[in-house]
């Protein structure tokens, strides 16, 4: 360097990068795998609106889709369903039946931004400015807009007495596909711009740090004057629930919520928005093709009857699995370690448990055993396959904790490696084991792989697809 000042920045850089990595290897909290929403029959609500060429999702697909996902949103009433009227008798009938202040916002497909077309009237008290409040948004969107399609106004119940306006949402980059916001909401969002960004999927850990990035952040977990400080796991789930459905969902172009009204320990969105992607109608859809991080592949999960009786439950790895692949690795005998590692771990750290837990799903999986007993659950296994750089092949290894040996859970892992890279549509996949391994080359020849000696001391297994 020229400069002490070109050093400096260098060393900057260097030292936020390796920060970063620090943070974002930390262990996030447990979140339950029941997360996953039930989706299918929203995939045919969007699909339909696709086929009808409609930009936005309707108030009421949306909604629905909210609540599939656990959103509190101010749509809905009693039983659930979205307040439409398309006369001024029925939007009075439906503010009186809801409880005044009510809020009333034009419904179409076509106006994205209703506000910039005298499409929304807040505090409405009585059933006289809700007739005139239906009126006057009627003749104001169709003066504005006489192209719009006009469903008719829905009737919002008024939310007051929150402490806080945030922003979340969700937008398409040509290079990194969806991109999560979280930030200060509310009319001033453009003016203090103060968000931040983050890449799908997120976890706990990851939520966090995405909140963590924001000037608000600080008043959301301290408090500010009469304002309590916010429920934070609460806004780490409704982040993850956003990076599920952009996940589940590529149909989606855009989801704006804002403001997400916010109190010590609720959360209501009062305001969403979702955009379709129309260009999807001629380019078509594969799954996940939109993400350029490879989501949790929950298609691997299944149950798995022991010989002994006992039931695993088989799943792909998780960062938050960090603790308890530590306890199975401890449990290990010194002969077990020896055959897995080739030779004994005397420490296990978390930069190596990092490695192990934090995945691209894309080029390694990880299936793990997972025994529960009297409320407590174990790692009672573990099966991984590491894709070569080639992309062809890939190396596998397996673990078992030492009381599960001899009840077939081996034997069950490596057959669901060999699935999962038939899947991944490699051509091979092969391990190098200690000649004196002989239950793995036992194992390994009774699923037809074939035993290469390389040396005195190793072999390589191998199984060709």
């Amino acid at each position: 360097y020229g400069f002490p000042e070109e050093a400096i920045k260098t060393y900057l850089y260097m030292y936020q990068y390796a920060r970063n990595l620090e943070l974002l290897y930390e262990t996030p909290a447990e979140s339950p795998l029941s997360l996953y929403a039930p989706k299918n029959h929203l995939k045919t609500l969007i699909n339909k609106a696709l086929n009808e060429k409609r930009l936005l999702l309707s108030d009421s697909d949306t909604e629905k889709l909210l609540r599939s996902y656990k959103i509190s949103s101010d749509s809905t009433d009693s039983t659930g369903g979205i307040r439409t009227a398309d006369k001024s008798e029925d939007a009075v009938n439906i503010a009186s039946r809801i409880g005044y202040p009510v809020v009333m916002k034009i419904a179409s497909p076509d106006i994205i931004h209703k506000s910039d077309f005298g499409g929304v009237i807040c505090n409405i008290t009585s059933s006289e400015e809700a007739a005139k409040a239906y009126t006057q948004i009627m003749e104001a969107v169709r003066t504005s807009r006489p192209d719009a399609r006009i469903e008719g106004v829905s009737v919002h119940k008024m939310i007051t007495g929150y402490d806080y306006e945030l922003i979340i949402g969700s937008k398409k980059n040509p290079i990194f596909g969806p991109v999560i916001l979280f930030g200060h909401g509310g009319l001033e969002a453009e003016f203090f711009k103060d968000f931040a960004i983050g890449l799908p999927p997120l976890n706990q850990m990851l939520a966090r740090r995405l909140m963590e990035q924001t000037r608000i952040y600080k008043m959301l977990s301290e408090g500010f004057r009469t304002r309590l400080p916010i429920d934070l796991h609460m806004l780490e789930e409704i982040l993850m629930r956003i990076s599920d459905i952009v996940i589940d969902f590529p149909e989606i172009k855009e989801i704006d919520i804002n403001p997400l009204a916010i109190t010590a320990d609720s959360a209501i969105a009062l305001d969403t928005k979702i955009i379709l992607d129309l260009d999807l109608i001629t380019t078509g859809i594969q799954e996940y093709s939109h993400l350029i991080i490879s989501p949790y592949p929950s298609r691997y999960i299944q149950p798995f009857v022991c010989r002994n009786g006992k039931t695993v439950l088989l799943r792909p790895i998780r960062p938050e699995d960090e603790s308890a692949q530590k306890e199975l690795l401890r449990s290990l005998s010194e002969e077990s370690m020896r055959y897995r590692f080739f030779y004994v771990l005397k420490d296990i750290t978390h930069d190596m448990l990092t490695r192990f837990c934090n995945i691209d799903y894309d080029r390694e999986i990880a299936i793990i055993a997972e025994y529960e007993s009297n409320g407590n659950r174990r790692n009672v296994g573990a099966g991984r396959l590491f894709i070569q750089p080639s992309g062809d092949t890939a190396e596998f290894a397996v673990i078992v904790a030492e009381d599960f040996h001899g009840n077939d859970l081996g034997l069950k892992l490596c057959d669901i490696l060999i699935g999962i890279a038939r899947d991944k549509g490699l051509k091979s996949i092969y391990a190098i084991v200690l000649n004196d391994n002989t239950k793995m080359i036992n194992l390994a020849k009774r699923l037809c792989f074939i035993q290469e000696i390389l040396s005195s001391e190793e072999s390589k297994l191998t199984l060709e697809l």
